[in-house]
């Protein structure tokens, strides 16, 4: 009779309790609260009773120059020091459809609606700049301004560290079998 090896189940359930114990030493951070603070915006062009189309267009891909600006390293520094945020900010805009775009700023504290208006501010800033070295009229119009709180469970998170531990445990298993099998006793 075959004696049954327990040494893969012994590791799969090591390497489980292993995740658990890093994920429960590290969830203060996982858990914090941010706050996701949230400039909507459409961009305009002024109409100068040219073709109201081109013009659209023009907006269109004039945001995807702005998205582009804020992939820039220096553009996250210059919005920190114009609008004294924290350092700890986290950045993304993005299209939320044809000429509509979102700015989002995430920190770990609330941000003021103030600092909010300074960021427009500051968008409408880097706007008029470009304005003024290419003879355009693109303007940010129709703005609006959102803050939420977003918490992460404590329970998500731990289920997804049993998974992720679980299928890794699998994996390697996997490998160590196929790849490293034992060698045989003559």
């Amino acid at each position: 009779m075959r004696k049954l090896d327990f040494l893969p189940l012994r590791f799969l359930i090591g390497l489980i309790v292993l995740g658990q114990l890093i994920f429960a030493l590290s969830s203060i951070k996982y858990t914090a609260p941010r706050y996701e603070s949230k400039v909507f915006s459409t961009l305009g062009i002024k109409f100068d009773g040219a073709d109201l189309h081109k013009l659209n267009e023009g907006a269109h891909y004039f945001g995807q120059t702005m998205i582009g600006w804020t992939k820039f390293p220096n553009f996250r520094q210059e919005l920190i020091d114009n609008v004294e945020l924290p350092d700890s900010i986290e950045l993304n805009m993005h299209a939320q459809e044809r000429q509509n775009f979102v700015f989002t700023i995430t920190t770990p504290e609330p941000i003021d609606y103030n600092k909010l208006t300074d960021v427009k501010d500051f968008l409408q800033s880097k706007v008029d700049l470009y304005n003024a070295n290419t003879n355009t009229k693109f303007v940010l119009s129709n703005v609006d301004y959102e803050q939420a709180e977003i918490t992460r469970s404590y329970a998500f998170g731990a289920l997804f560290t049993l998974l992720l531990s679980g299928a890794i445990g699998l994996a390697l298993l996997f490998i160590r079998k196929e790849f490293f099998p034992p060698k045989l006793k003559l």
